[in-house]
């Protein structure tokens, strides 16, 4: 079921879509583009967004324009785990509406569509660019480079960008950066090359100019999604790895303590691992939706989201396989150490993140046990991290 819903929900008036939970990311992106409309959504066809995306929050490159995904629910229709199907918003099951927007899958209940906010579509302008070491460029030069990149952050994201980043590293001696996308929503590409010409110059005083510089401009989320993020990127079956992650705060970048020991930790943790990921975005306030809801508060907070991998290969014995899991935990900790209090994105996270009540919930954890104690005595549903698992 997708269809456009123009009814008021509670004190919201304006664009919304209902949306089924069987409806995946490109087929929402598809239907708002034709009636001339965004929504905030993720980088991968096959998202669910009523499902664990929306559920654990749901970074997008809209966010540093209108919130996170889990942001613009303005109601849901859910089975309990009694059997009640109700319906959810700001004044039906207000408990629920706050926790099903950001505390968590398999919880309270299960979703079976979500009335989500739209907005008008909007051109983007999307800038990839490389550099890295050479026979004329040092790794200390390379990491002076990649403190100019992390520099940018803070003023990036206030500026309603979202990129998604990486750092290859062969050996100490040789590392590279790429974006695969900086999405720069409402921009045209001069618009953009003025924005980023004092980074670029910066990384040319350096002896390091950018390389492999490509500007597009699209009219919208689909087009630049499509285009940007090819389906041939998306496969099944080939990964013998996974993923940890950390949301690096914004008060970092405020102390240069802080942020000297952030870039080291990272730093260190790429050249240890060989491939580091991350985001740099902001979950923007918005005041034409309730933002009032169970997303991590670390989320307010944070200017990048980090991953790191664990990788094994194809005939990896199970030991083997655990022996890499551990040893992305480890590495993972430098990261945990300074950014003391934020914590990790539960959909891309390390599957034994120590202390994930507070890594994937932060302060609202006791609240989100007290209700999955209210809705769910008996366990009914049940992840490995989700809320109430450790009973």
């Amino acid at each position: 079921m997708l269809a456009q819903d123009p009814s008021l929900l509670g004190s919201f008036s304006g664009p919304a879509l209902k949306i089924g939970a069987g409806v995946q990311m490109l087929q929402v992106y598809e239907y708002a583009d034709s009636i001339g409309l965004d929504v905030v959504g993720g980088i991968a066809r096959t998202i669910g967004l009523g499902g664990g995306y929306i559920a654990a929050g749901g970074h997008s490159p809209l966010m540093s324009m209108y919130g996170m995904a889990a942001d613009q629910v303005l109601a849901l229709e859910i089975v309990l785990p009694d059997g009640r199907f109700v319906s959810v918003s700001e004044t039906s099951y207000p408990d629920l509406f706050w926790a099903l927007r950001g505390g968590g899958g398999s919880t309270f209940g299960v979703v079976t569509s979500l009335v989500i906010r739209a907005y008008p579509k909007l051109p983007v302008t999307i800038l990839t660019f490389t550099f890295g070491t050479n026979d004329n460029v040092t790794n200390e030069t390379f990491w002076q480079g990649m403190d100019l990149v992390w520099a940018t952050f803070p003023a990036y994201a206030d500026a309603g960008h979202y990129s998604y980043w990486s750092v290859s590293c062969a050996s100490e001696a040789s590392c590279s950066f790429s974006t695969a996308a900086h999405w720069a929503n409402n921009y045209t590409t001069v618009e953009l090359q003025e924005f980023v010409a004092p980074l670029f110059a910066n990384l040319t005083a350096l002896g390091m100019p950018p390389q492999n510089v490509v500007y597009a401009e699209y009219d919208g989320v689909l087009s630049a999604f499509t285009t940007t993020f090819p389906a041939d990127t998306e496969v099944v079956g080939t990964w013998t790895s996974h993923v940890g992650s950390r949301l690096l705060p914004r008060h970092n970048w405020q102390n240069e303590t802080s942020l000297v020991a952030q870039s080291s930790a990272l730093r260190n943790a790429a050249i240890d691992a060989g491939l580091m990921l991350g985001y740099n975005f902001k979950a923007a306030a918005n005041p034409s939706i309730n933002q009032d809801n169970a997303v991590n508060p670390a989320w307010r907070d944070t200017l990048s989201h980090t991953m790191l991998g664990a990788v094994w290969s194809q005939s990896a014995t199970a030991n083997e396989i655990a022996a890499a899991n551990k040893l992305l935990t480890q590495r993972l900790q430098t990261w945990r150490d300074v950014t003391p209090g934020s914590g990790a994105y539960m959909n891309e996270a390390d599957v034994n993140e120590p202390g994930f009540q507070q890594s994937f919930y932060g302060v609202n954890y006791p609240r989100l046990y007290a209700l999955k104690q209210r809705y769910d005595p008996w366990g009914v549903l049940y992840a490995t991290t989700a809320v109430g698992s450790e009973d």
